[in-house]
């Protein structure tokens, strides 16, 4: 239990790729006419009453980051020097981010941030193939869990990074709209960064290895 939150710990957690968190979680971002959303104001100085719509966003927020955190951990403990420092970057950053969300649904008299569940059968399938592909990926270590990890984290941060601008449009309560916002530029230094990541690893892997050196005998 986290403060008055009732939530589950990471390594509790059951783990989704980043992109199926995307394809079953991502609310109603903009209202039927696609207009942008006006900001409401607060009620005698107390925070605004947050939507349907804004809570469900800031579900997907704190579930992402629950994730990425999972994710973390396991990336310092199977990855190579380079991509643990990333993973320690991203529990890092991420953890530092749920706190933030927390903060903001205690101070918006939110006593549990909702979970988040399937609710197509796509959607169920979607989560199927996520948890094996987890599976697959806690199988390995060195540079083939490298190989897979930061495949995951730039299709991942790819698609939540689509999303961005259509959440950040929809929120109407200032202190959301700043936390999305800030958001959107980490996931972007994340994605960039393990995509300078992957292009390192493929030219290690393309770069032709000295032949050995025969000594012969006199």
């Amino acid at each position: 239990m986290i403060g008055d939150f009732d939530l589950q710990p990471p390594s509790t957690m059951k783990l989704k790729s980043l992109a199926f968190v995307l394809a079953f979680a991502a609310p109603m971002l903009a209202s039927a006419d696609g207009q942008q959303a006006t900001t409401r104001p607060s009620d005698k100085g107390r925070p605004a009453k947050l939507t349907e719509d804004e809570l469900e966003v800031l579900a997907h927020v704190h579930h992402v980051n629950q994730l990425e955190i999972d994710m973390g951990k396991l990336a310092t403990k199977r990855g190579t020097p380079a991509v643990k420092r990333y993973g320690e970057t991203l529990v890092r950053d991420h953890s530092a981010s749920d706190k933030d969300v927390i903060a903001l649904a205690k101070r918006h008299a939110i006593a549990k941030i909702p979970a988040e569940k399937p609710a197509t059968e796509a959607d169920k399938a979607a989560h199927q193939e996520a948890m094996e592909a987890m599976a697959r990926l806690k199988k390995l270590s060195g540079a083939d869990f490298d190989r897979e990890y930061l495949r995951l984290m730039v299709e991942g941060h790819d698609a939540e990074l689509a999303s961005s601008d259509p959440m950040i449009a929809s929120a109407t309560v200032p202190e959301l709209k700043r936390l999305l916002e800030d958001r959107k530029t980490r996931l972007a230094r994340h994605a960039d960064a393990a995509r300078e990541l992957q292009q390192g690893n493929a030219q290690t892997s393309a770069s032709p290895k000295a032949a050995p050196t025969t000594v012969r005998a006199k």
